[in-house]
């Protein structure tokens, strides 16, 4: 009878593991984190029957396993819905919590957001302008922040004729550089009636239109809202969303209404891009014991 075969262990010290996870390998171009719907309050007890735990605590494990991450990305977004109530008090709770990241942020608007708190207080501008977005690059990469809170049915949101036309421009030029964008909003359907019907961007198929020019070089849309993983690929262009680090909810097909999903855990994702390829890794994390929420559930 055969023997079987002897593998030898390997072992590695913690210092070798984080350097191997450090090394970059030379076609990465860039490394972020995307997180996004804190929707922080600054009431330390906050929260509401649905939800498993107070959203601060969301906010603040995120921040600690952003810092804990045993790699060095090159910044994180925060794709809106910042705060919850949007008053002066939950922007100065935000900034205090999420000022903790070690690492350059970008934030964007969402629907639960206030221009005004949001520019002023969390951004500390001494102006606040009557539209939030702008472009940047990072190692050859163009990434664009859009701002999707305006005006529209239910918590529905739009991008409107200005940024429109700015996607469009920046999407039609020569121009080989790979591209990311950021938006809060689902901008193309995802499946479910609900988010489809009555909380995506209602111009969302003019931004889609506005994107096409560079599918060739998009290398994603990432977005926030839905409070779950999800991910649409039309014409070319991959649409990703990110889970809230308060509550989850469902997205099933058919879906008429907001249904908590009480399975789902809180995370963020880590997204590289590199020379030829997208990577996005997810990951989930638990909540702390003392986050859990106060109020008790319907029929409890």
């Amino acid at each position: 009878m055969t023997q079987p075969e002897q593998f030898s262990t390997i072992a590695f010290r913690r210092e070798d593991i984080q350097q191997m996870i450090q090394a970059r390998p030379n076609d990465v171009l860039v490394r972020f984190v995307h997180f996004s719907d804190t929707h922080i309050s600054a009431d330390p007890n906050y929260s509401h029957a649905e939800a498993d735990y107070i959203p601060m605590y969301g906010a603040k494990e995120v921040v600690r396993q952003i810092n804990a991450l045993p790699f060095q990305p090159d910044f994180v977004v925060h794709g809106g819905d910042v705060v919850y109530d949007p008053d002066d008090t939950a922007y100065v709770a935000a900034r205090e919590i999420l000022s903790e990241i070690r690492y350059p942020v970008h934030y964007l608007m969402g629907n639960h957001d206030e221009r005004n708190g949001f520019q002023r207080i969390l951004l500390g501008q001494p102006e606040t302008s009557p539209k939030h977005f702008y472009q940047f690059e990072v190692n050859g990469v163009q990434f664009l922040v859009l701002d999707s809170n305006a005006p529209a049915p239910f918590a529905g949101g739009s991008l409107g004729k200005i940024q429109l036309e700015w996607v469009r421009e920046i999407c039609a030029a020569p121009d080989d550089r790979p591209i990311a964008v950021f938006v809060h909003h689902n901008a193309v359907p995802i499946g479910a009636p609900f988010w489809d019907d009555f909380m995506r961007m209602v111009d969302g198929e003019q931004f889609h239109a506005a994107l096409l020019p560079a599918a060739n070089r998009l290398r994603g849309v990432f977005f926030g809202h839905v409070h779950q993983s999800t991910e649409t690929y039309r014409d070319g262009i991959l649409y990703s969303s990110v889970p809230s680090t308060w509550y989850q909810l469902h997205c099933y097909p058919g879906q008429s209404g907001i249904l908590q999903d009480e399975g789902s855990d809180p995370g963020f994702n880590v997204i590289t891009i590199s020379s030829n390829q997208t990577f996005i890794r997810r990951h989930r994390f638990h909540v702390p014991e003392h986050g859990t929420n106060p109020i008790p559930k319907p029929g409890t």
